[in-house]
């Protein structure tokens, strides 16, 4: 992955968590799962990207964790999204649509 891939990603990251939250809420495995497959692999993350994203989202108050016990398994820590983090979500879906319209109007020159 080049320089230029990996910051274009490491800024969406963020966006897609708090996306995929608004849906339901997912444990971590899964939601890593759902974007790969959602963006025919384009976010295939790995767990080292992953938590430490979902903790600073949780650090913001934007997404939440339950610890959920399960019958003769660990337990699986579960992440939603909060009111907060709807609200952030709407207002970077806004910024996010205004920003890459005008990278199309820029690189098509």
């Amino acid at each position: 992955m080049t320089g230029w891939s990996r910051e274009i990603r490491k800024g969406a990251i963020q966006l897609c968590l708090l996306a995929q939250l608004r849906q339901r809420r997912m444990y971590g495995f899964e939601i890593i799962r759902v974007l790969r497959e959602r963006s025919n692999g384009f976010f295939d993350l790995k767990e080292g990207t992953l938590y430490p994203a979902l903790h600073r989202l949780e650090k913001r108050g934007l997404v939440e964790a339950e610890t959920v016990a399960q019958e003769g398994r660990p337990p699986r820590k579960y992440y939603h999204l909060t009111l907060a983090g709807a609200a952030a979500l709407a207002e970077a879906e806004t910024e996010w649509n205004s920003m890459t319209s005008a990278m199309g109007d820029i690189l098509d020159g």
